[in-house]
């Protein structure tokens, strides 16, 4: 999407060029405001995505619980009845009797609560509950007809009601349901709780000013919880404005801003709320208070009363260290493929373990580690950064050249897209005999015992990329030119000699120096552009990615 919105942009400048009544009469100058535009507005779509998706409020933080309010609850009307539902007036009863007098009758509740029963008269069935709705009228029933009469009562449909939702709703107004609907119903139709002025845990249900119900949704986000209010018309809902927050974040399940009445909250109500991951074991607070700030850092466990207060930001963290670690061990051995160490040991102690073969190499070992995979991941992802910013802002002083700038900014682009793609190897490079002795094991690591090999692979910008037998007599030039010779790609200058234990060499031109049995040979593109700065942003990236990610591409 971004990369199609530039390309957008910029044939649109070029045109523009062309159209233009003051080209040819004095120098145009292309630049990429209009870009920076176009990136600006889609930012702002995404954030405005991301608000509606997660419930991001104006300053960016999660709210717990905004995600109640996606539409779930308003676009379904609950018509249904439980056995606590009471009677109200409106509500239809369907109402069966037979034996010695036959009648099938539909009756509304009128205002006065009553439903009439032919040669029975009025039965009040206000307030009466749901689950007693039939006793209470067979009751009623009998006593006019006693002997031979089966009655079957049963709640049809309830009325339709109107209820206010105002406070601090995202869109306060007059909205319809039924009777026995949820308040979480309501308050969906108004669109939910305003984030940045509305609480969640100060909800009440009035009717006829006067406070009938207290309704916390922490409760139940928490715990599942909800009191059922029956409504009637004219009733209303009002979200009161938020009171003190916590910010949350770390390793939780629910990271965020939450809301507390009262001047301080216990640290275990945020832990109730934001759940702890199971690994979690310690908990970080910054405080700002009165210009001065404040850190405290305790065991979750220990930390359970300590007092929380507005506007502290808490975080859990995990500081245990593991007393052990697993590191894998590949390539040429007769051993386990796994190690199990303890945690500070040294590359030498699990080499000590290792049995070789008799092919393996143990001059060569390599390291690979996630943790350097990731820091060379970053650092490449900078890069392609820095280089799509200079390719989108080069400026054009011509039709000819803009178009120009168009096709390379393409191209470059093209190759930054390969380059993201990229997944660097973390080799840990060992160069010296003593590395293994002061080197520190990490969990997860990989150890790869190369075998023994008389073969030098050559390989990027040749003519016949091969792997070929070691002869003491070639230098670099010899083995290149048993590969074909460069390719008119080829950067001469640019040549990357790879050592067995992973040790790069970077031979320049007229500096050929000897393979050794196992190395390999890449030979880099050239760079072809205009732009100088960016023909040597290129050729850096290049060159990082043949030693992160063993792998040559090209523009």
């Amino acid at each position: 999407m971004r990369r199609s919105s530039y390309l957008l942009a910029l044939w649109l400048l070029c045109l523009s060029l062309a159209t233009s009544p003051l080209f040819g009469q004095a120098s145009v100058s292309v630049d990429t405001r209009p870009l920076d535009m176009l990136n600006e507005v889609e930012e702002e779509e995404n954030l405005e995505a991301l608000s509606a998706t997660f419930g991001l409020s104006n300053d960016g933080q999660l709210v717990y619980g905004a995600q109640l309010f996606q539409g779930e609850f308003r676009d379904i009307s609950f018509s249904g009845f439980n056995p606590a539902y009471q009677i109200s007036v409106g509500d239809e009863i369907q109402l069966m009797i037979w034996g010695a007098v036959h009648q099938q009758l539909k009756l509304r509740v009128d205002p006065q609560g009553n439903i009439f029963i032919p040669e029975v008269g009025p039965v009040r069935v206000q307030g009466v509950r749901n689950e007693d709705l039939n006793d209470v009228i067979r009751n009623h029933v009998k006593r006019v007809f006693s002997q031979n009469v089966e009655v079957y009562a049963n709640l049809l449909s309830a009325q339709n009601v109107k209820v206010f939702v105002s406070g601090y709703a995202k869109r306060p107004g007059l909205y319809e349901g039924y009777a026995s609907d949820s308040i979480l119903f309501f308050l969906d139709k108004a669109q939910g709780i305003d984030l940045d002025r509305g609480s969640f845990i100060d909800i009440k249900i009035k009717r006829q000013g006067e406070a009938i119900k207290e309704i916390n949704l922490y409760d139940f986000l928490s715990t599942g919880e909800m009191d059922l209010t029956q409504f009637r018309d004219g009733d209303s809902i009002f979200v009161g404005p938020i009171r003190h927050t916590v910010s949350v974040k770390g390793q939780v399940s629910n990271p965020g801003r939450f809301e507390f009445t009262g001047d301080s909250v216990p640290l275990s109500y945020l832990v109730r709320l934001a759940t702890p991951d199971a690994i979690s074991t310690h908990v970080s607070i910054q405080r700002k208070t009165r210009g001065k700030s404040e850190a405290f850092f305790f065991p979750i466990e220990e930390a359970q009363d300590f007092p929380v207060l507005p506007d502290d930001a808490v975080n859990f963290t995990t500081t245990v260290k593991p007393s052990s670690i697993l590191v894998t061990i590949t390539g040429e051995h007769l051993g386990d493929d796994h190690q199990v160490l303890t945690y500070g040991s040294l590359l030498a102690d699990s080499l000590a373990r290792i049995r070789p073969s008799p092919r393996s190499d143990m001059n060569s070992v390599q390291l690979f580690r996630e943790s350097v995979a990731e820091r060379q991941k970053q650092l490449l992802n900078q890069m392609l950064d820095n280089l799509e910013r200079t390719a989108l802002n080069a400026r054009s002083d011509s039709l000819e050249e803009a178009k120009l700038r168009l096709s390379e900014s393409e191209m470059i682009l093209k190759f930054v897209e390969r380059g993201r793609n990229i997944q660097p190897k973390g080799q840990v490079l060992l160069d010296n005999p003593r590395a293994a002795e002061e080197v520190y094991l990490e969990d997860g690591d990989v150890i790869y015992i190369p075998s023994t090999s008389m073969l030098v692979t050559v390989y990027g910008e040749v003519k016949f990329p091969n792997t070929q037998l070691f002869n003491a007599d070639y230098d670099l030039r010899d083995y290149i030119t048993k590969a074909g010779g460069f390719t008119d790609n080829a950067n001469k200058d640019e040549i990357i000699l790879i050592r067995r234990n992973g040790l790069v060499e970077n031979v320049g031109k007229g500096r050929w120096i000897e393979p050794l049995p196992g190395d390999e040979i890449f030979v880099l593109p050239k760079p072809d552009s205009k732009n100088l700065q960016m023909a040597k942003d290129i050729s850096t990236i290049l060159y990082q990615i043949a030693i992160a990610a063993r792998v040559v591409i090209g523009l």
